[in-house]
């Protein structure tokens, strides 16, 4: 998968299930499916996910959406990174038109504010042991809505869906040339520091200050963010922003699937992909090429 191999790794998967079951398997066949854009079966093979295990342990006294939620209360677990849990939150009012009585979203603590927008009643910290659970609760992962709803392609909308105060006077060309030291691929996916300022010497680099809201509203004033796949990205494309996305050939994620120069979840993004691991001098001369057309 790290090669973008997708279908040989689903070949070998589906290979390797027919003699024995792990949840490790299930979720590199996930992965592989989701690479490909074959959502519903990606989905599902999904549920095996490690946030999911976590979540499971931690509500043990509570049942688990099935799909079916009519007049009763939700909680909905943030999960992963904070691009993950904005790339998902575009789901939230499917569960109120599902008939959820009260929703609560328990999200990455950075974006509580953020988050106040979306189609939830109360939206808190997932770090917190204060959440209120109703009696006649239920819980459902965050990116096991999809598998719930039952949602494939042709369900996907890339129109933007958050909304933030621009900060004033922030206009321009917004760069990022690193995501968080801390992500499992990172030492691909950013760039060697200065890289892309020097090839865009007017553009402005943005760092996080204050939480998720405080970012969104960096974001929202920009005419353009040309950014590494970091969280910034999502939050251009839920905004709508023009947002240019660099992306490594190794590790990249499945929601970037393959050799495309756009995405179906975000309508105002634009890919630019490495030829080659460790290529960085193609995509940004690309950049740059657009920039002066």
């Amino acid at each position: 998968m790290g090669l973008q191999r997708a279908e040989e790794c689903e070949a070998l998967v589906r290979e390797s299930l027919c003699r024995f079951q792990h949840p490790e398997l299930h979720f590199r066949l996930a992965l592989a499916l989701l690479m490909q854009g074959k959502l519903r079966e990606g989905f599902a093979e999904f549920e095996g996910r490690i946030p999911r295990q976590m979540i499971i342990k931690r509500m043990t006294d509570t049942p688990e959406w099935d799909g079916q939620v009519a007049g009763r209360s939700v909680i909905v677990w943030g999960e992963q990174g904070i691009g993950d849990e904005v790339q998902a939150a575009r789901f939230l009012p499917l569960v109120r038109q599902r008939g959820a009585r009260h929703i609560t979203f328990a999200c990455h603590d950075a974006m509580v504010r953020a988050f106040q927008q979306v189609d939830a009643d109360v939206v808190v910290s997932r770090r917190t042991d204060q959440i209120a659970v109703p009696r006649d609760a239920c819980w459902i992962a965050i990116w096991s809505l999809p598998h719930r709803l039952g949602l494939g392609p042709e369900d996907i909308s890339g129109a933007p869906y958050l909304k933030a105060e621009a900060l004033p006077g922030r206009g321009g060309i917004g760069l990022v040339e690193r995501g968080n030291p801390m992500h499992r691929n990172d030492e691909h996916r950013s760039i060697p520091q200065a890289l892309l300022q020097r090839a865009v010497p007017h553009g402005r680099l943005l760092e996080a200050h204050g939480d998720g809201y405080d970012s969104l509203r960096q974001v929202a004033g920009l005419d353009l963010l040309i950014t590494v796949d970091t969280s910034w990205a999502h939050m251009a494309g839920a905004l709508g922003v023009p947002c240019w996305v660099l992306l490594p050939y190794l590790g990249s994620d499945w929601r970037w699937q393959r050799e495309r120069s756009t995405t179906p979840w975000y309508d105002s993004l634009r890919l630019f992909r490495q030829p080659e691991p460790g290529d960085w001098a193609t995509p940004i001369r690309q950049v740059v090429d657009a920039l002066r057309t």
